[in-house]
């Protein structure tokens, strides 16, 4: 399979219960990010995170779909094509 480059932004809404599921699903795949960045709003209980992830179209999907199924977490993400 082809190796694509993906933007994935990752919005936490509920930071006091997911974040730490976050980074460990983010953890697990640490191999394949190429950047991380986050900007955590305490007094909000809300994070955004955003990865550039590159894999797979298989791993991709994977890690989105890992991500999502977290209460309190919302995935977006956009392949680059180049």
């Amino acid at each position: 399979m082809d190796v694509k480059t993906a933007m994935i932004s990752i919005a936490i809404t509920d930071r006091e219960n997911a974040y730490s599921k976050v980074n460990e699903v983010l953890h697990l795949n640490a191999e394949n990010i190429n950047l991380r960045v986050g900007y955590p709003m305490k007094e909000d209980n809300v994070a955004i995170i955003f990865v550039v992830f590159k894999g797979t179209t298989d791993q991709i999907g994977s890690l989105n779909g890992k991500l999502g199924q977290i209460n309190g977490v919302k995935v977006k993400s956009h392949t680059l094509k180049y």
